[in-house]
């Protein structure tokens, strides 16, 4: 049988303060794994079965902390370039998709409705990013945009459109007077 190693009383509140801070589930499974491992002699076969992983999973995390500590448990970032439109925020896409695709001259479309295409050909001739509309859909997902059925949104070139938009909305709200 193997398990988890915690050699002294600070290695044990070492691993109790990392379980208390961890916020990402995979590094709280590991913590976790080793913990019960370590203090309730949990056996491999219970643990894998616990945590629906495989043995092998449960034996090389043991194996790593027993040999290279908390550190070797630490989940690897990804592998693969990262992606070239993560960078745009939630209030980058908005200011985007609050205007109309015909908004833009370099786009040469009469189309009002935004599509992952004409996104795509957006990034291209205005930030000079050339993007495929599955990265577009991942990184609108991302962001919290939901994708579907689009909605006709009505817009206009004129800068204070939205301040006015909103004085509308508020006149229509007040109550109407009996003459």
């Amino acid at each position: 049988m193997i398990y988890a190693e915690i050699s002294d009383a600070p290695a044990l509140q070492k691993l109790d303060a990392a379980l208390s801070e961890a916020t990402k589930p995979q590094w709280y499974r590991r913590l976790l794994i080793i913990k019960l491992s370590a203090t309730e002699r949990m056996s491999v076969q219970k643990l894998a079965k616990m945590f629906t992983l495989s043995d092998d999973s449960v034996r090389s995390y043991i194996h790593k902390y027993n040999t290279s500590g908390l550190e070797a448990l630490m989940p690897k970032s990804p592998p693969g370039r990262r992606g070239k439109i993560t960078h745009f925020s939630k209030s980058d896409w908005d200011r985007l998709l609050e205007q109309t695709p015909n908004q833009y001259e370099k786009l040469q479309t009469d189309s009002r409705q935004w599509t992952l295409d004409l996104i795509s050909a957006y990034l291209k001739a205005y930030h000079e990013i050339s993007v495929s509309p599955p990265a577009i859909y991942f990184a609108l997902r991302r962001t919290g945009y939901r994708t579907g059925r689009s909605k006709l949104r009505v817009g206009s070139p004129d800068p204070e459109y939205q301040a006015k938009r909103e004085q509308l909305t508020e006149l229509s709200c007040l109550r109407k007077r009996d003459n």
